[in-house]
């Protein structure tokens, strides 16, 4: 099992909390791997916004990202407001993240999950990308900008519009058009 911590908020407490991280996964037979920040600032070391990679089941909440191997599967509760992406690797495995309207504090923000996806996939080939849950509370610029971003206000409406958010998703995962679905599914748990 690798554990990849990524940058929120660098402080003391936050260090402890990191190096915990990284001992506790050594111990347990895993090697640590400091991934880059969500906004691509380089390598950095940190407490919230871990990115879990296991070969087991997972439950990702809003403004997390995880990987589960070729037999795991991934739940993503109480989906009501948010979308889930999740990448379905050649090899089996798959890599998912919980976008939420609003930020919850200490995780990634909307305009973070896809890069942070990115960088979890890395190099692997990819078979398909789902993007289900509340079509339309979305505009597919919060993909891009988070709406917390906008300061004065001015955040874009949703335009529940699956063409422009798939074709969003596509290009931040440097992925094909046709290889990205979006699907608005009923309030509750999804599992991929």
């Amino acid at each position: 099992m690798k554990s990849v911590v990524s940058e929120r908020y660098v402080s003391k407490v936050g260090l402890a909390v990191g190096a915990a991280l990284v001992l506790a996964t050594c111990a347990a037979g895993g090697d640590a791997v400091a991934a880059t920040s969500p906004l691509g600032h380089g390598p950095v070391a940190g407490a919230p916004g871990i990115v879990q990679r296991t070969a087991a089941g997972v439950s990702i909440t809003e403004g997390e990202v995880a990987e589960v191997g070729p037999e795991g599967a991934i739940r993503y509760p109480s989906v009501t407001s948010c979308l889930v992406v999740t990448v379905y690797l050649r090899d089996g495995g798959k890599v998912g993240g919980h976008a939420s309207l609003f930020q919850v504090p200490g995780k990634y923000r909307s305009d973070e999950v896809l890069p942070a996806i990115r960088r979890a996939v890395g190099g692997r080939q990819v078979r398909a990308v789902d993007v289900s849950g509340a079509v339309g509370a979305w505009n597919p610029s919060y993909f891009e900008k988070a709406v917390e971003q906008y300061t004065d206000g001015s955040a874009p409406e949703p335009t529940g519009g699956a063409r422009g958010i798939g074709d969003v998703v596509a290009k931040l995962l440097g992925q094909p058009r046709k290889a990205v679905t979006v699907q608005d599914v009923p309030d509750g748990d999804i599992t991929r």
